[in-house]
């Protein structure tokens, strides 16, 4: 059975719901492994914020290598059909997105007033579909043509996000942003 998509809990969780909302997009319920959900949650929220108070920094890029080497190692020895990829800087374009979204989802860093994790998993000529796990009042992008609020998709997305946007080399809202600071997670679910 699949599960709606769910909304970070905290102010810094979003590395850690936008993981679980990868593994929800791509699998049943009862095909995702406790053990992979308990990973996320131990080693995800490990940044300290600028006064030094443990986990609310968020996530960092580090610890997202580590979830990526540890599924990839986990999926190796146990039934359970993930392959991870995290790709950096160059690497993290709309070519390589397209080919991810091919047969999985992507876990980008992206920003919404700060640096912030969401999941993606749609592009088309026009949009990027992206499931924001930080909820917010449905008026809030309105002055903002480029972002589309959604809340009747709970299984893929509730962003609309055009292209333009999110392509750009900005800090602005869902914007890939500058080369040398782009970071993702592919996810591809493994056809056996």
């Amino acid at each position: 059975m699949k599960v709606p998509l769910r909304f970070q809990i905290t102010e810094y969780d979003c590395a850690t719901a936008t993981l679980e909302n990868a593994l929800s997009f791509l699998y049943e319920r009862e095909e995702i492994p406790a053990e992979v959900v308990r990973f996320i949650s131990l080693y995800t929220l490990d940044c300290f914020d600028k006064d030094g108070n443990s986990k609310e920094g968020g996530t960092s890029k580090a610890a997202i290598e580590l979830v990526t080497t540890w599924i990839n190692d986990y999926c190796k020895t146990h039934d359970f059909s993930l392959i991870a990829k995290h790709l950096l800087n160059e690497d993290v374009n709309s070519k390589e997105l397209k080919k991810c979204l091919s047969n999985g989802c992507i876990v980008l860093r992206t920003y919404q007033d700060c640096e912030h994790y969401v999941l993606i998993t749609d592009i088309d000529e026009d949009y990027v579909y992206i499931w924001d796990p930080y909820y917010i009042a449905r008026e809030y992008y309105d002055s903002d043509r480029q972002i589309e609020i959604i809340f009747d998709k709970l299984f893929s997305y509730n962003r609309k996000v055009k292209m333009s946007r999110f392509l750009s080399v900005t800090h602005r809202d869902f914007a890939l942003g500058p080369i040398h600071n782009r970071e993702c997670l592919c996810l591809y679910k493994q056809i056996k």
